[in-house]
């Protein structure tokens, strides 16, 4: 078979290379998401079966959709989604078998699950007192470190009982149960649950793990070096011993993800060893940066990419400033400057805010470049991750909560949280209707009289919200504009969610949402302000690199700790300087 786009010798090697196991070891610019969407495309040109394209973004995967459009049917030939959403279909089409006869509602938020860690630590009498005699500050960082121990627990597929090995702290495994039982009653799921209860299905119904390996042709990796240890386990359970058509790619220098438990070790040491004999393949071409930028990469990290071949030459500036308001200004000018040049032979097409980019190790550095840029009136837009909407606005915030009380009912923790809100007292057994009476505020009683009118399938929600909006009377502009940006934002989402779904339902549409299924993956305009983590997968033609000081970047805990910390920090800088294609300027 012919494929779609241009090969080079080495990527035709692995995309046409027979069945089996294969490890592909590519680096930065190898055209890895290429390879790895042709070689879906050659394995489907061979069998009826579906192929299964798992990836670690929303985007990753949107991209492969995209590349194998053409294809007839590919919906039903493909799946191509994130660990996460492959388990939630799995829990979804089988969680009957573990109790879970209908999908549960998943906690996504961060402090939605630190204010259950809260409740699991006061229903444990023997440390309930301890923890409230602690200082404020004490009993965040409590509450921080039993969520990590919770997902290090999922994580890691301990069982109950191995807990004890864990920890030596007997009231942190209390909590742990507390917790687990919290979620169980309000019939509600973390997003670490997802892995941790589809790999006990799959490892204690071999039967439905042998559904899959049937309907399966292949199993295709991306971003290989971003696997955790749930997600290699569910792979070995999935595949049972049984199976062993499987392409891995990854680039160990990539690994950023430490603090999520992934390694590239579970690429470059355990699929070398549970599935031997591996094909291993080294992926060293570059096509993506110019030469000075992979020059700078290999001060980093040396690796083996040949960049005797590339063609751009490029750019790569060192530039250092007293402090963070000069810096701005430097980064300003040289941008101004860039664009009254319009063009340089190193870039296609002429050069604007959409091809610049500026990463920094967090978000607080950008505050004074922000002010600078607006001054400037440079257009900017932060690079989010995609996920559950952040309503800005507190009626939206009420409507995000009385739509999850209405989805479940058993949602104790959001049903309080909207009682707050609406300062209602004595709520035993209150729903949503027998609350409307009781605000005094008209506008907030006719959103939630609309949450308890809008259909299950969500047929309505658009007509009931843009009627909401246009009828709409609020004195504050300010609040008006962000009740405007809010519903607009939710309206994004489902047009986004209804355009992919057939039998729809706004129980998945918000398990969707949670999932990052949902958000509008479009470019906006304007400079690209992002920190490293969320700029994964993403290249510019122009990027800028700010606050690189020891302890700002990199990190001061990784400067003290050292070890591992240290070279995850040296990688995240890896990664940020490839993610530009021609020009590189670090201040």
């Amino acid at each position: 078979m012919t494929p779609r786009v241009e090969l080079s010798k080495k990527q035709e090697e692995i995309v046409f290379a027979e069945n089996g196991a294969i490890y592909v070891k590519a680096s930065a610019g190898s055209g890895k998401t290429r390879v790895l969407t042709e070689r879906v495309r050659y394995l489907l040109d061979k069998t009826n079966k579906k192929v299964l394209a798992l990836t670690f973004t929303n985007k990753a995967g949107e991209e492969i959709k995209e590349r194998l459009s053409d294809i007839s049917e590919i919906d039903n030939r493909v799946f191509v989604g994130t660990f996460h959403s492959f388990c939630q279909s799995i829990l979804e089409n089988h969680g009957n078998l573990i109790g879970r006869a209908q999908m549960p509602h998943i906690f996504e938020d961060e402090s939605d699950r630190l204010e259950l860690v809260e409740q699991a630590i006061m229903q444990t009498p023997s440390y309930a007192e301890i923890y409230k005699n602690k200082s404020k500050q004490n009993q965040i960082d409590y509450r921080y470190s039993v969520l990590s121990f919770i997902s290090k627990v999922k994580r890691e597929l301990i069982s109950d009982s191995e807990l004890g090995q864990h920890t030596t702290d007997d009231n942190l495994v209390l909590i742990y149960h507390n917790y687990r039982e919290i979620l169980d009653n309000q019939n509600a799921i973390d997003f670490d649950d997802l892995l941790f209860l589809a790999h006990n299905l799959l490892v204690n119904y071999p039967k439905t793990a042998a559904l899959y390996r049937r309907s399966f042709f292949a199993i295709c990796i991306d971003e290989a070096q971003d696997l955790n240890n749930a997600q290699y386990q569910l792979l070995l359970a999935l595949v049972n011993g049984e199976f062993n058509n499987i392409i891995m790619v990854g680039d160990s220098n990539q690994s950023i993800y430490n603090f999520n438990g992934s390694s590239p070790k579970y690429m470059d040491e355990q699929f070398v060893h549970d599935f031997d004999p591996v094909a291993v393949i080294k992926l060293n071409e570059n096509y993506r940066s110019s030469k000075e930028v992979l020059l700078a990469a290999k001060k980093i990290i040396p690796d083996e990419s040949d960049i005797s071949e590339t063609v751009k030459e490029g750019i790569f500036k060192i530039h250092c400033l007293k402090n963070e308001h000069d810096e701005a200004q430097w980064v300003v000018d040289k941008i101004n400057e860039l664009l009254t040049a319009k063009t340089h032979d190193d870039i296609e097409g002429e050069i604007t805010l959409e091809k610049i980019a500026v990463l920094a190790r967090n978000k607080y550095i950008f505050n004074q470049l922000e002010n600078l840029l607006t001054e400037n009136n440079l257009p900017f837009y932060y690079k989010m991750t995609p996920g559950m909407i952040r309503f800005e606005s507190d009626l939206m915030k009420i409507f995000d909560l009385s739509l999850r009380v209405r989805l479940n009912p058993l949602d104790d923790l959001h049903k309080q949280r909207l009682l707050n809100y609406l300062n209602i007292k004595n709520s035993e057994n209150m729903n949503l209707e027998s609350m409307i009476p009781l605000v005094p505020d008209e506008l907030v009683q006719n959103l939630i009289l609309l949450v308890t009118e809008l259909h299950d399938d969500g047929s309505n929600i658009k007509q009931k919200l843009e009627s909401f909006r246009d009828t709409l009377t609020v004195n504050d502009e300010n609040e008006k504009n962000m009740i405007f940006n809010d519903i607009t934002e939710i309206l994004n989402h489902w047009h986004n969610y209804a355009k992919k779904t057939d039998n729809k339902s706004l129980h998945q549409f918000k398990n969707a949402m949670a999932l990052g299924k949902t958000h509008p993956l479009t470019q906006h305009s304007g400079i690209t302000l992002s920190t490293v983590h969320t700029m994964k997968g993403q290249e510019f033609d122009i990027v800028f690199i700010i606050g690189m000081d020891d302890e700002t970047f990199p990190d001061y805990r990784a400067v003290r700790s050292g070890g591992i910390e240290l070279i995850q920090e040296k990688n995240n800088l890896y990664v940020a300087f490839t993610r530009a294609k021609r020009f590189l300027y670090v201040t």
